[in-house]
């Protein structure tokens, strides 16, 4: 219980310096011996960033362990006094910390934030990365990503061709060798577009580039992976936070390949199918599709999953393998295993797969993977523990070998309260209309008393939240949250976001209906990213890094 009135607690914040203090002095003349000339606390860059190298957007923060949270995850639980204060306090900070790094990425600068303990332990360190960042960024001439999309009207969701696709994965991996799997159709295409302020179609008039998305490609991989059905990035964004680097991406639906554009600075291939049908050859798929170490696919779950099997049977459609748009595409990444080889599958789908069909879709699935030369291990994980939302999913890596013993990380742990994740303050739009929540009301009565079909509760925000799904736009009968002297009303875009573990910094579409559908269909991103470290921990291991 906070035990301080409001001037008392605004009296002692203002005794905390927030500026200039001890750890700041003590890099500042680090950096002055050095011969690094910067400015302090400078107003017109956004966060005011406690060193700022203008000249090459370089901004740096010395933050202190607990008014940045720094393990705050484990850390908040040990505040004993005043908790629930400091707890909103430290929780406000992080996200401000995420929005000035999002801004700041965007505008095109480099982004180092430094904990106060590193910083007097590890001083040699912290000035050699800033020297580094600043000298790197003095001897090369940066073109800005946005600069190029805005120069080529690069807009996924207005054009039909792999176009885009080709250009941006050059651009993109045009210094680590599988650059000649895209350069010629890059080439033509920058030969066509090419704005009339550049005489001579040439890439080196763009390169290098400074990736100023949220997520830019990282500097000094350890291995490569592809994103089949990407959706809109959860498996590129854990993937990346583990050493990895993209080098092949597809997704089909238009809207979401506009959203992996502007976080990604890459437009995704389209249907996988172009790549895999059986009027390509395998030499013809080994060269359009480059080598990795890793194949990450969420396949389409709605052949699978329970709702899906309902509908489908209820409408005398296909189910499963036997759904010719989605089921068999499981069939299509094994064709690009069966070429390319790859050490590490990592799949994901939903619950159900497991018991499809009593059990024999599951079963063809392993039996396929293992004649490929792979172990199978598999999981179904629940993400409650990592976000607030109750999502089981089943999860499969399978390593190119005998004998990995690869183990899931645990999931054990409290389930994520709903209530740390949700917005303070909602516009009314989000409530829904008398006529809307009556009708919920009323069905919900009547299956109630048949026994059948979806009955609406209001959600409890103490607990985790029941599974988003892609229709949660229709009417948000999954998750809708109670609100005082009001009908209920729908999540956010943001707090959908949330409800899948997205960082702070992930752009949304600007279209809500996109943004429910788009993170219905994905994957929880801290699930991702706890199995992809124990992926690559495997892979350090056995030598499969490079």
């Amino acid at each position: 219980m906070d035990v301080l009135n409001k001037e008392q607690r605004s009296k002692n914040m203002r005794a905390i310096k927030s500026s200039k203090t001890k750890i700041e002095d003590l890099l500042a003349r680090a950096l002055w011996s050095k011969g690094l000339r910067y400015r302090r606390n400078d107003k017109s860059v956004c966060g005011k960033p406690d060193f700022v190298f203008k000249g090459v957007k370089v901004a740096v923060f010395c933050d202190s362990e607990f008014f940045h949270g720094k393990d705050w995850d484990i850390e908040k639980y040990r505040v004993k006094t005043n908790s629930e204060f400091w707890i909103k306090k430290i929780n406000s900070n992080i996200k401000r910390d995420r929005h000035v790094e999002s801004i700041l990425t965007t505008q095109g600068w480099k982004v180092l934030r430094f904990w106060g303990g590193d910083i007097k332990k590890k001083l040699d360190f912290c000035v050699l990365k800033i020297q580094t960042e600043v000298e790197k960024r003095k001897n090369k001439k940066y073109m800005q990503y946005t600069e190029i999309r805005d120069s080529f009207q690069i807009t996924p969701d207005k054009v039909k061709d792999n176009a885009l696709a080709y250009f941006t994965h050059y651009l993109q991996n045009n210094e680590n060798g599988v650059s000649h799997c895209f350069r010629e159709p890059a080439t033509e295409y920058l030969t066509k577009k090419k704005p009339s302020k550049v005489k001579e179609p040439t890439f080196q008039h763009y390169l290098p580039i400074n990736w100023d998305v949220p997520f830019p490609p990282v500097d000094n991989p350890r291995f490569k992976f592809i994103d089949l059905f990407a959706g809109i990035g959860g498996f590129r964004i854990s993937l990346q936070n583990a050493g990895g680097k993209c080098v092949f991406s597809s997704e089909i639906d238009k809207a979401a390949k506009k959203t992996y554009e502007m976080n990604f600075g890459e437009v995704p291939f389209g249907d996988i199918k172009e790549f895999t049908s059986s009027e390509i050859s395998d030499e013809e798929l080994d060269k359009l599709i480059p080598n990795h170490d890793v194949l990450a696919a969420g396949f389409p779950c709605q052949p699978f999953s329970l709702a899906g099997v309902s509908a489908r049977n209820f409408l005398g459609k296909e189910h499963g393998f036997n759904d010719d748009n989605q089921g068999n595409l499981f069939f299509d990444i094994l064709r690009i295993v069966q070429v390319k080889k790859p050490n590490v599958l990592f799949l994901e789908n939903v619950k159900n797969l497991k018991s499809h069909d009593k059990g024999k879709t599951f079963a063809t699935i392993e039996k396929l993977i293992r004649a490929e030369g792979y172990d199978f291990y598999h999981a179904v994980i629940n993400s409650q523990t990592e976000v607030p939302q109750r999502r089981e999913r089943t999860y499969m890596v399978c390593f190119r070998g005998d004998d990995f013993n690869f183990m899931f990380p645990n999931f054990d742990g409290e389930p994520k309260k709903l209530k740390d994740f949700l917005e303070p303050n909602v516009g009314d739009e989000y409530t829904i209309s008398d006529k809307l929540w009556e009708g919920h009301q009323r069905r919900s009565k009547r299956n109630s008393e048949r026994g059948t079909g979806f009955t609406v509760k209001l959600a409890d925000i103490e607990k985790p939240s029941n599974t988003i799904v892609a229709r949660y736009y229709k009417d948000g009968k999954e998750c809708l949250i109670p609100q005082n002297g009001k009908n209920p009303r729908k999540l956010t875009a943001r707090e959908c976001a949330r409800l899948q573990g997205y960082p702070e910094s992930f752009l949304l579409p600007k279209s809500n209906t996109a943004a429910y559908k788009q993170f219905g269909n994905s994957v929880s991103v801290p699930v991702i990213q706890k199995i992809s470290n124990a992926i690559v921990n495997k892979m350090d291991e056995n030598g499969l890094l490079g």
